[in-house]
């Protein structure tokens, strides 16, 4: 980018996460993300009141875009509770864009949570509500009602697990517990 060049504020969201991913919480600086969006300071003072402003800005961005998205097009899709768990896996276990920083990025949150109280309050809600939607389709399953909650743990630690570990197939890894979960019986080839 030139210094010519107009960022809106997800640009800097956008930057934000992209060095999240490779430098760690620490990297969260205006003058650092200026340098490396190659566009001056005060482009970022012009969308943010300070660097705690992106923070949080990137934090409610993930949400929405992690999250509450992730789940409006599962709910968009089928009725069916089981093939929904199988659209989640599917979606939730996408790479993520080179925009975000990818797949790295969501490690990289959780990380930041470690250590920052804001971050930590944002995945702590995050978190919840993730459990609570896979809790929810499991419940509507008879084989999976009566341990809804654990399965929806089981699965969610595997996927936290998966992105972890840079070799792992998030998605193979997922679709296999969940197989074994539902007893092999999930509606449709996916």
């Amino acid at each position: 980018m030139t210094e010519k060049t107009k960022l809106a504020a997800v640009d800097w969201i956008k930057g934000g996460f992209r060095s999240l991913a490779a430098k760690g919480p620490q990297s969260l600086k205006a003058e650092a993300l200026a340098r490396t969006l190659k566009v001056s300071k005060g482009s970022f003072y012009w969308h943010f009141k300070d660097v705690a402003a992106l923070k949080k800005a990137m934090l409610d961005h993930w949400e929405q875009l992690a999250t509450q998205q992730i789940i409006a097009q599962v709910d968009a899709g089928s009725p069916d509770p089981k093939q929904r768990l199988f659209d989640l896996i599917e979606i939730a276990a996408q790479e993520v864009s080179l925009e975000y920083g990818a797949n790295g990025v969501s490690a990289a949150i959780r990380n930041w949570a470690q250590f920052d109280e804001l971050a930590s309050t944002y995945m702590s809600k995050i978190d919840q509500r993730r459990l609570e939607y896979v809790e929810n389709l499991f419940s509507q399953i008879p084989q999976t009602k009566k341990h809804a909650k654990t399965n929806s743990q089981i699965l969610y630690a595997t996927l936290i697990g998966a992105q972890q570990l840079e070799e792992a197939d998030a998605k193979a890894c997922l679709k296999h517990v969940l197989d074994i979960m539902i007893g092999g019986n999930h509606p449709t080839q996916v």
